[in-house]
């Protein structure tokens, strides 16, 4: 793992996983191409005008549920669906909406499996839900850790 990911928790041979350096679509893509696996990626921000397209192909490639919250879901869904035609018709992504980080920490986990990992990085700033990544970060430990 990168050192700009961190390991928040190991759970039934899941691991749960933060992304300090993802607060763009196009760090979060760079993030998920350096994974061997598809993962569970849980995502938000807030739009801030960035294209999403490179993370539509990461998306197509390296997860297998998207857990979607926050206010730039609809551009992230959209750049992954724009991706699911052509040859990657007929892959199988779940995607997931939730409203609030709890939420979607306790989905990954009741859809996640031993040798999983889930991912918490943000596709853009977190300021409509969180006031920094570090705020957004200490509530992904928190409940992580009250699984």
């Amino acid at each position: 793992m990168g050192e700009n990911i961190e390991l928040v928790r190991e759970l039934n041979g899941v691991k749960y996983l933060f992304n300090h350096k993802g607060n763009s679509p196009s760090q979060t893509a760079s993030m998920l191409e350096a994974f061997n696996q598809k993962v569970i990626l849980i995502t938000s921000g807030y739009d801030d005008n960035y294209s999403v397209d490179t993370l539509g192909n990461a998306l197509v490639e390296k997860v297998k549920h998207l857990i979607l919250f926050g206010g730039a879901t609809a551009m992230i869904e959209m750049s992954l669906m724009r991706k699911l035609t052509g040859k990657n018709r007929g892959i199988d992504i779940r995607i997931t909406h939730c409203t609030t980080l709890k939420q979607a920490v306790d989905c990954a986990f009741l859809s996640s499996k031993p040798d999983d990992i889930v991912i918490l990085s943000a596709a853009g700033s977190c300021v409509d839900i969180y006031s920094s990544m570090e705020e957004m970060c200490d509530a992904y430990r928190q409940y992580a850790a009250e699984l």
